[in-house]
């Protein structure tokens, strides 16, 4: 999560916009009196060369009346724009640390320090003997555009979160450990692992680029068979080399078409319950259901939880 200067909140609304590949999604969430928050906007628009500049200024304009009054803002950063590394945590203070990052990881990433911006993530379980930190790297010379846009928007600019964060916030009532696969077009796929609704395991797996194009011919020829290694894989990082309980259930949060026959077949690889992951119901109404909003919502959620805690 990259950390931005927050201004005192004078809006009854929060927004957050999503990067994807080739579309911007946006969504605005109503503060409650009640823990649960009302979805008033969930929408999307494609972007066209890549300039998500516009699109942001296009979507603030289709819901300017959400947009004023300073509402908190935040950016959650799909997986094509931004970089995920595990590193040895630096022996330095926290205040120095953040600020370190983009040197330490100079031979880690593809971004120049000088074109670096970096923060970090704890997992709350690491293996005996380690101390790694998560990394969340992004181009400072793309995300300044952005930024400038959202600071027009509003003085109160929460927080930058990476796709990975942004979506465990969808999965805060996985109580039993749990391994969810999130994966959307054209983009590397996720295996996560929660328990006691915290992300222990976070895995990005470029192999699963191509799931959501499967036809259900080919789930039947056995499609899914690389996605149930790396299901395998996840839990057994969990359960053997952090040494946890056993993996109790898979949850799908990908693209494909909601047939049983997708369950089955994972079902009958891994001798686990597996079933699609669900919309908390607050957000059924107006959720696209197909989980491309996943990230954009989990990073609504986790932008008002901020912002109420200022």
């Amino acid at each position: 999560m990259l950390n931005l200067l927050r201004a005192r909140n004078n809006s009854n609304y929060c927004v957050t916009f999503a990067l994807r590949k080739a579309s911007l999604h946006i969504v605005v969430l109503e503060r409650r009196s009640s823990d649960t928050p009302s979805l008033v906007v969930c929408d999307d628009v494609a972007v066209k060369d890549g300039d998500f500049t516009t699109a942001i200024r296009q979507l603030a304009h289709t819901y300017s009346k959400y947009c004023r009054h300073h509402p908190p803002i935040s950016l959650v950063l799909g997986l094509g724009f931004y970089q995920s590394v595990a590193l040895d945590r630096p022996e330095l203070e926290a205040s120095e640390l953040a600020a370190s990052l983009r040197y330490s990881l100079r031979d880690l990433v593809s971004y120049e320090p000088e074109d670096c911006v970096a923060d970090y993530y704890e997992l709350p379980i690491q293996m005996a003997g380690q101390n790694k930190i998560n990394v969340i790297a992004a181009s400072k010379k793309e995300l300044t555009p952005l930024l400038q846009v959202l600071h027009e928007l509003s003085d109160n600019v929460v927080a930058v979160l990476s796709e990975e964060q942004a979506i465990a916030a969808m999965f805060a009532d996985a109580d039993e450990p749990t391994v969810v696969a999130y994966q959307q077009a054209e983009q590397a796929g996720l295996l996560q692992v929660y328990r006691s609704g915290q992300l222990q395991v976070n895995r990005a797996v470029r192999a699963l680029e191509r799931i959501h194009a499967l036809s259900i011919d080919e789930v039947r020829m056995g499609g899914l068979q690389p996605l149930s290694v790396e299901v395998q894989r996840s839990g057994d990082y969990f359960e053997r080399q952090l040494r946890q309980s056993p993996i109790r259930q898979v949850k799908l949060a990908l693209s494909l078409p909601k047939q049983d026959e997708i369950l089955t077949s994972l079902h009958e690889d891994l001798g686990l319950p597996v079933s699609w992951a669900t919309y908390p119901t607050w957000a059924q109404e107006l959720a696209v259901g197909d989980y491309s909003d996943f990230a954009a919502l989990g990073g609504a959620v986790a932008t008002l939880e901020m912002s109420e805690g200022e």
